[in-house]
This record gives structure tokens, C-alpha cells and sequence, in this order.
């Protein structure tokens, strides 16, 4: 087991650069992101750990289907229909794989996360991510 419980915001972090390393583009600012990966599946396709970045706004498509909570600080996530909502300490989201969703940092952003990337046969439905971590998120 791999737990949060303990000061989570005190764990150091790695820099991992701009937002470019991760197929996304710099809208505003000069983000850069941080982090930690605290479990790593061996082949990659399951990641879990700690991610931050510092102010700015970048637009990604979604490399891997991702479940986050924040930590600490805020951000703006809107899809490529329109639809934002704002995230703070404690809230949660999921994103598929392929999403498109524009990122608007006003600050520093700390988040836990935990990411499945799939083939492109789909080994692991979409679906049924969403449903087993709404098992265990309740």
C-alpha cells in the first residue's frame, strides 16, 4: 500500500520541465511541471504518484486515462466543448484517454494521480477504469 496520509505537500518532486514533455501546449505563462512517481507497473501502463505545476495555462490531449485529486492550489479544467470546472484541495477528476482539456494554472498546483495508458487495441476498456475507481472512491 502506498499512502498520501502524510504530509503529501512536504514530499520532494522532480522537475520534468514544461508542459511540451507530455504532448502539450504552452498557452500562457512558462509553466513548469514536478513529480514523483511513487508506483510504476513496470511496463508503464499504470503510474501512480505526485504531480505539480507552477502558474500558466497549456492545452493537452490526454496521453493515458488519468484519475487526480488536488493537493493544493487551484486549476481551471476545460474540455473542448467549453465546459470548465475549478478544482481545489480535495476535489477529484477523471479524464479519458484522447481528451482534450485546456489547464488554466493561477498557481502553484499539487496533485496525486494515477494513470492507465492503453494500446491501441484497447486492452483495458475505458469503462471499466471509471467503474472500479468509483468502487473504491464510493
Amino acid at each position: 500500500m502506498i499512502s498520501f496520509k502524510l504530509n503529501a505537500d512536504a514530499i520532494e518532486l522532480d522537475e520534468w520541465g514544461p508542459p511540451e514533455e507530455l504532448a502539450a501546449v504552452t498557452l500562457e505563462g512558462k509553466p513548469i511541471m514536478y513529480g514523483i512517481k511513487l508506483y510504476n507497473s513496470g511496463n508503464g501502463q499504470i503510474l501512480s504518484g505526485i504531480y505539480e505545476v507552477t502558474k500558466g495555462k497549456f492545452k493537452v490531449i490526454y496521453p493515458f486515462h488519468e484519475h487526480a485529486t488536488v493537493l493544493s492550489g487551484k486549476v481551471t479544467l476545460t474540455d473542448k466543448e467549453g465546459n470548465s470546472v475549478t478544482y481545489g484541495p480535495g476535489d477529484s477528476w477523471f479524464c479519458h484517454q484522447g481528451e482534450v482539456v485546456t489547464w488554466d494554472v493561477k498557481d502553484r498546483l499539487r496533485k496525486t494521480f494515477f494513470v492507465v495508458t492503453v494500446d491501441q487495441f484497447g486492452s483495458i476498456p475505458p469503462e471499466r477504469i471509471v467503474q472500479s475507481v468509483s468502487r473504491v472512491v464510493g
